[in-house]
């Protein structure tokens, strides 16, 4: 019985990743024998024990420097559980032993462990011929090469723990032409193609919806394998390394859709005069974070997040940015349960979106000469149609020095909007 209840209580603890350390070897097997510590960090490790029993992860995700969510100590109630822990998550959403999913996934895994930093955490972005916009046929709106700027970005920002996974045989040609070109010497470009089919359900959606739910599958492995995935997008400009730029203490570190405080979330109301007296109630307002910029941690909450994400996406057409919020900002309620992922909202001023640069914040921005902000870590074009245009003149402001480039496009989408 005694047996019974401590392996019912380990499970539970380490479901909802608490660490445990039973000292059964001593004469007191009881209540008085068992110690263990609250560690909300650390996910990946807590998540495998769960699964295969005397399986644990590899690599940092199971490691002491946890997830960065703190640590502090617990007691246990009358019933031996521990007060730091939460409802169990569904196991579905438990993550796999790293060492399984390193066998069905051999050449992925080298990879990861040939390019990660020495934090095991790569950037890891898809590519394919849209990108490249010099094939008519999928590139009709002249959209300039996204892709070729993108690489020079890697290289400029010496952003050398990266994958791109390539999409389709045009893209790889580009891709083994350029290297081919550049010679041994050069930045090298890390790229693969992914051996992971789109789902049925996107086949007759957007491009991007297709490319989107490839970008799931693969960082679910990633995060099983235990490194921590910098999730990116290509319609961006990292100026520096963002990698220097991260905190650390949070399961998923994302950029932003807000221009504004609602980016972090802030209070309002609302009044009802038919109420009277009771009439006024608050509520939070806070907008979407943006997975073309996101730093998600190998932890199990994080995991839980991305593999409902991709679960719905599997079984129907969606928005991955919508799909993925909705699972990670909903709160628990009835018999819906929250993953409990933890969330940092990335500076609004280093980790910049197009809107906020060129119209919300635009005075503090242009003209360049005149600029009061600090110099971005990351801008993305997320608001704007004309992307590349815009890439290639913060390229040209940040990286060579032209401080008047971006002063000539307005701040919206149509001409002379500030």
């Amino acid at each position: 019985m005694l047996q019974r209840r401590i392996h019912d209580w380990r499970r539970r603890a380490m479901a909802a990743d608490v660490h445990v350390d039973l000292d059964l070897g001593g004469s007191d097997t009881g209540a008085a024998g068992s110690r263990f510590r609250g560690d909300l960090g650390g996910g990946a490790g807590a998540a495998a024990s769960a699964v295969g029993s005397g399986s644990s992860s590899s690599g940092g995700a199971g490691s002491s420097s946890g997830s960065g969510s703190g640590s502090s100590s617990g007691t246990c109630d009358p019933n031996g559980h521990p007060v730091t822990t939460v409802a169990p998550i569904d196991p579905r959403y438990l993550m796999r032993p790293a060492a399984e999913v390193e066998k069905e996934n051999p050449e992925f895994a080298a990879l990861l462990k040939k390019h990660s930093n020495d934090k095991q955490e790569i950037m890891l972005g898809l590519a394919n011929a849209v990108m490249i916009c010099q094939n008519a046929t999928v590139c009709w709106w002249n959209g300039g090469n996204i892709l070729e700027s993108f690489l020079e970005i890697l290289e400029r920002s010496n952003i050398t723990n990266h994958l791109i996974g390539v999409t389709d045989e045009e893209t790889g040609g580009y891709l083994s032409k350029r290297a081919a070109k550049r010679g041994p010497g050069a930045f090298a470009i890390n790229w693969f193609t992914p051996n992971v089919k789109i789902p049925e359900s996107q086949a007759n959606t957007r491009e991007a919806n297709r490319v989107s739910s490839l970008k799931f599958s693969l960082l679910q492995t990633s995060l099983q394998l235990g490194f921590h995935t910098m999730i990116t997008d290509m319609d961006l400009v990292y100026i520096s390394n963002p990698f220097d730029a991260l905190k650390r203490d949070a399961d998923i570190e994302s950029s932003s859709d807000g221009f504004d405080a609602m980016a972090y979330g802030s209070m309002s109301s609302i009044s009802d005069a038919t109420m009277g007296w009771g009439g006024g109630g608050l509520f939070m307002q806070t907008f979407t974070i943006n997975v073309g910029a996101a730093y998600i941690r190998a932890t199990h909450r994080a995991f839980a997040v991305v593999r409902r994400a991709a679960d719905e996406l599997s079984i129907q057409p969606g928005w991955d940015q919508q799909v993925f919020n909705t699972h990670l900002l909903t709160q628990s309620h009835g018999p819906y349960s929250s993953p409990y992922a933890t969330l940092r909202v990335l500076d609004i001023d280093k980790f910049v979106n197009s809107k906020r640069y060129f119209r919300s914040n635009r005075a503090a921005y242009i003209p360049g000469a005149d600029s009061s902000a600090p110099t971005p870590v990351m801008v993305h074009f997320n608001y704007h149609p004309d992307k590349h245009a815009r890439m290639l003149c913060i390229m040209d402001r940040y990286f060579h020095g032209k401080l008047d480039a971006c002063d000539k496009f307005p701040g919206g989408s149509e001409p002379g909007t500030r």
